[in-house]
């Protein structure tokens, strides 16, 4: 019994020594990427004056960048997507693309709800207004427009509608 007991307890001691020892994982922090190449790429292959952000505070730190050219979006398009983990944490991007407005905006908003507008407007492209979007219950706040130089531009993320709007005007047409 007693020979029972000391092997159960060594068990416990040993199991406690591994919690104690082993971290707990901890959430990643976001990796910084550079997107140079993609907008390298963007300002050679889109077929229409692309967009991108200049002038943000380094506290926008880039996370992902996705160039896709053709695909599920037909051939001839081009679509560029860009994401950052804002200064308070919260994740926004900047997608755009030649492909069909309504398609994209409605797979980009996760075909949010339009909005009547609320707070000031950041400057539009091409004196297009942005339309806002949400989707409640994926937390996700949305802002598109349609260029009439045929592509679509969505600012969206759970981002606040502050931090989303900053980004909105911090878009300036690609030099190719």
């Amino acid at each position: 019994m007693l020979r029972g007991g000391l092997s159960a307890l060594g068990c416990l001691v040993a199991a406690a020594v591994v919690v104690v020892a082993v971290p707990a994982p901890h959430a990643a922090e976001p990796v910084t990427i550079s997107y140079r190449a993609d907008l390298a790429a963007l300002a050679r292959l889109a077929p229409y004056p692309a967009v991108s952000p200049g002038g943000l505070p380094l506290s926008w730190q880039p996370v992902s960048s996705v160039l896709n050219v053709g695909g599920a979006s037909g051939a001839g398009t081009v679509t560029w997507q860009l994401g950052y983990m804002t200064p308070d944490g919260a994740l926004a991007s900047l997608a755009e693309s030649n492909a069909n407005e309504a398609a994209f905006v409605r797979r980009m908003t996760s075909d949010g709800t339009v909005l009547a507008p609320s707070g000031p407007a950041p400057p539009g492209l091409d004196g297009q207004a942005w339309t806002l979007s949400a989707a409640p219950a994926r937390g996700q706040r949305s802002m598109h427009l349609t260029s009439p130089a045929g592509f679509t531009v969505v600012v969206t993320g759970n981002a606040s509608w502050a931090e989303l709007r900053a980004l909105a005007a911090s878009l300036r047409p690609l030099a190719g």
